[in-house]
């Protein structure tokens, strides 16, 4: 965001909020100290909060997690000056879910370093995990136009989200979520949402989305995981019809109809 204290950008965040329905905003770059759940409510509505922050150090760096303690449960915060984890539990899913909330440093060799440290701190935890946030890395060429390609540093990344046993959801509505420069434009897909097995599991038909600027050089993303926004489901189909005789003659004659090869 580079600094949320300009009211533009609260209510920027809050519109933002309450069109994608979200029940989970994590900010990077805040540029403050302090922020509790008093200060966060410039960027929620009026439903219930819980909040949590890094402090930034002078006018670099910041992390605020913003989350529906009516959804999401927490009962652990661990903190580092580049992420921000909040554990606990969802409604109605079993597994304990992590999400982490992370900006990369700028410099090559500190963001190996914290590679290094996420896969360790991933390692301590079970249950679900979802990493969000600014990772100031891409995963190959084409995530770059207009600038430098480092491909080192990009497989260091790479090499993170295997040992890591991470995966991504796909990105819609958009190639790249960094844009800079006026002559010559500089694009880069900087943020991400990577997810464990259990979490792709549980949700795996989750939607990414990439959004409008804004009043900041970083376009936000989203991820849904409403079943509403999937689109209707194509057919149904039961468990108790297991078993039943004329259970492949039905589908094979579907299929024929179909003109399914």
């Amino acid at each position: 965001m580079n600094g949320v204290s300009d009211s533009r950008k609260s209510f920027w965040i809050k519109s933002l909020k309450g069109s994608v329905k979200a029940d989970f905003i994590g900010i990077q770059k805040s540029h403050q100290a302090g922020i509790d759940d008093y200060a966060a409510r410039r960027f929620w509505d009026n439903s219930n909060l819980k909040a949590d922050s890094v402090d930034s150090v002078g006018r670099s760096g910041g992390l605020l997690s913003i989350w529906n303690p009516d959804v999401f449960s927490v009962d652990m915060v661990a903190k580092n000056p580049r992420y921000l984890l909040t554990s606990g539990y969802i409604s109605g899913v079993v597994n304990r879910i992590n999400i982490l909330n992370i900006h990369a440093p700028n410099e090559a060799g500190r963001r190996r370093t914290l590679w290094d440290d996420l896969v360790v701190l991933i390692s301590q935890y079970s249950g679900l995990w979802l990493l969000l946030g600014d990772f100031n890395e891409v995963r190959s060429e084409v995530e770059r136009v207009n600038s430098r390609f480092d491909r080192g540093s990009s497989d260091a990344f790479n090499g993170f989200i295997s040992n890591a046993g991470l995966l991504e959801y796909s990105m819609s509505r958009g190639k790249f979520t960094f844009i800079s420069g006026h002559s010559e434009v500089k694009m880069s897909k900087l943020e991400r949402f990577l997810a464990n097995d259990a979490f792709l599991s549980q949700w795996p038909n989750a939607r990414m989305s990439v959004h409008k600027r804004g009043f900041s050089d970083h376009c936000p993303i989203s991820l849904s995981c409403l079943a509403a926004d999937f689109g209707p489901i194509p057919f149904n189909f039961f468990n108790s019809w297991i078993g039943e005789l004329k259970l492949v003659e039905i589908v094979d004659r579907g299929l024929n109809n179909s003109g399914v090869v």
